[in-house]
């Protein structure tokens, strides 16, 4: 069952409200649409969240690239909530040019940090001997010294050797005879390299050359890196973070709010199990604000469309992926029974009746016992969830059937052979189609009750559609005890037949007549709802006898399976029971598939629901480390 919950609060208090509705993931948020409310549209403010918010978003990941680390977050009090609800634009045109000083700030400072730190690593670098001896040296960068090398190594006598100073650049000290200098600066000027006195000044590469000093140097550049960076962390901008997320929440689309000077309207769907959930969640908003929110819940009305239905939790946890079988033919609607549990059984069922053996169906059963194990998502997990009744369903057949494997007369069948009594099976087939078609009717009439459309309960989806298929089965017993066709027609099966027919035309215009729509077109509803009975009903129910067949060609592939055996010894029953286990047990799922689809769900399931999609927070942005 699913409520509407109407929550009503002041401005100042809506993102907390938001925040609140993602955090609980049980309310999936609408377009308000009490009359009484949306009257209030009168009095709606504009404002420009999404615009707000791209502006304070854009400069704080800015700011993160630029290595801000000093972040509070903290959150807003009451009075600065009330100050932005009063009027957003200026509180965040405050906050606008209090990240622009920052930024100018921070940028100034990155570029002192970056110069320092190219001196420092640079200094490190500079060995004293090394420096000594060679010709030339350079910063370049690590995607382009391997190539250089191979130009170096033209001119004899000459090598290299690099040290890397950042991830993307490394000095490259270049040693050879006085000769080969001239060859190395043309490479220089071609490779773009930054010589050694473009980075450091002629004081630090003296200071390089006296070991004493160069050990000062580093230690100062050390200090000079360590106060930048401190200064960098003790700059901070008061609400950056909390105003960010705060935005982050009321830009967002997927909220649909009603939102007005004095107050914000929210409306959405809850289920009823979860709504003790969100009203502990707004319990603790409410202790926390010192204040009452309006909330209230209450039942769809007969106007509301689109209500959507929640995904059921099934129990075992296993058959969760299963779900599938029932989504493939579409999404129930609030108003329908969820069939979730009745398709997994009617399709698990029809399968067993047509791939019944004990062996095969314990593989089944035990390989989906381990998918539903090791796969928890995905393709895999949904098979898995389907092997395990599968299997369950055509263990118990084989041994009402007495096949393991192939092999009749290891066990004494239960029930009986199929292929010694074709009779009694396809008495058995029609008597379960009887028995599916009239569970969907009845389920179909309850629904169309359920939607406020009584009379449907007794046209082709309800009672006359149940009185003509169950008289048609019980008419055709009698034809088979009796041979002779023209008593059918006075037995009390044919006016049962009758019955059901004049029911489901009579639904259209009894249906008519209640919505005060009569018209010509009602007689051609009367004349369709009529032939859509009898001809479907037929198709329908010896559309079931496929069962029987399938059943059979799994006993006749038994039969198959002794006779290879003569003569290829075990292997001819294996080669059998890998044709069953691919082939034929493809062909049973198939077919069980189709029934379940075509012959079951039709008489119930319209399948025009809208899936419950909770309201969910946006993902906050992800801090870039320098």
């Amino acid at each position: 069952m699913i409520k509407k919950v109407t929550i009503i609060t002041l401005p100042e208090y809506e993102s907390q409200v938001l925040e609140c509705l993602g955090r609980t993931k049980v309310t999936q948020l609408k377009e308000v649409t009490n009359p009484e409310l949306v009257r209030l549209k009168e009095d709606m403010t504009s404002i420009d969240y999404k615009g707000l918010y791209e502006k304070v978003h854009s400069r704080y990941l800015e700011l993160l690239e630029l290595g801000y680390l000093g972040i509070e977050d903290v959150a807003l009090s009451i009075e600065e909530q009330r100050r932005f609800a009063d009027s957003p634009e200026a509180e965040i045109e405050l906050l606008l040019n209090e990240m622009e000083r920052a930024i100018d700030e921070l940028k100034e400072k990155r570029k002192k940090l970056e110069n320092s730190m190219a001196k420092l690593e640079a200094v490190r670098a500079l060995e004293p001997e090394e420096f000594k001896k060679c010709i030339a040296v350079g910063m370049m960068k690590n995607e382009i010294i391997s190539r250089f090398e191979e130009y170096l190594k033209r001119y004899p006598d000459t090598s290299s050797k690099a040290v890397s100073v950042s991830p993307d650049d490394s000095f490259l000290f270049v040693f050879g005879s006085e000769e080969g200098r001239k060859w190395v600066e043309r490479l220089f000027l071609i490779f773009d390299v930054n010589d050694v006195f473009d980075v450091l000044e002629t004081g630090d590469i003296l200071l390089v050359l006296d070991p004493e000093k160069r050990i000062e140097a580093i230690e100062q550049y050390e200090e000079e890196v360590r106060r930048i960076k401190e200064e960098m962390e003790t700059l901070t901008i008061s609400k950056i973070v909390p105003m960010d997320r705060l935005l982050n929440v009321l830009s967002d689309d997927r909220a649909p709010i009603l939102r007005t000077k004095v107050i914000s309207v929210l409306q959405g769907w809850i289920p009823e199990k979860e709504v003790p959930v969100l009203e502990k969640a707004i319990g603790e908003i409410e202790s926390k604000i010192g204040e009452r929110l309006f909330v209230w819940f209450e039942d769809p009305s007969p106007e509301e469309h689109n209500i959507p239905s929640p995904t059921p939790n099934l129990k075992p946890s296993f058959l969760q992926p299963a779900w599938t079988l029932t989504s493939l033919r579409g999404w129930p609607s609030i108003h329908e029974i969820n069939p979730s549990y009745i398709t997994i059984l009617i399709f698990s069922f029809q399968f067993g009746i047509m791939f019944g053996d004990v062996g095969q169906g314990a593989i089944f059963l035990l390989l989906g016992l381990i998918f539903t194990w090791k796969f928890k998502k995905g393709m895999a997990s949904k098979i898995g969830a389907m092997f395990i009744p599968m299997g369950i369903t055509s263990i118990i057949f084989g041994f009402l059937y007495g096949e393991v494997f192939l092999v009749e007369g290891l066990i004494h069948p239960i029930l009986f052979s199929p292929l010694d009594n074709i009779g009694k099976l396809m008495k058995m087939v029609l008597g379960i189609a009887v028995i599916e078609m009239c569970i969907g009717l009845i389920i179909g009439a309850i629904n169309h009750i359920k939607e406020g459309e009584p009379f449907g309960a007794i046209g082709e989806h309800g009672a006359g559609a149940i009185l003509f298929i169950v008289g048609l089965y019980l008419g055709g017993l009698q034809f088979l005890r009796t041979g002779d066709i023209s008593k059918l027609f006075s037995h009390w099966t044919f006016y049962m037949m009758m019955a059901g027919l004049v029911l489901s035309s009579l639904e259209p215009l009894l249906t008519a007549i209640y919505h005060k729509n009569l018209g010509m077109e009602v007689l051609g509803e009367v004349i369709g709802a009529l032939m859509m009975t009898f001809v479907e009903g037929l198709a329908n129910f010896f559309s079931f006898l496929r069962i029987g067949a399938f059943t059979l060609a799994h006993a006749s592939l038994a039969i198959a399976g002794h006779a290879l055996s003569h003569f290829m010894g075990p292997g001819g029953l294996l080669i059998a029971n890998m044709i069953a286990m691919t082939f034929e047990f493809m062909s049973c799922s198939v077919q069980s598939l189709r029934l379940l689809y075509y012959e079951f769900m039709s008489k119930f399931f319209q399948g025009g629901g809208v899936q419950f999609k909770p309201f969910r927070i946006r993902s906050p942005p992800k801090r870039e480390k320098m």
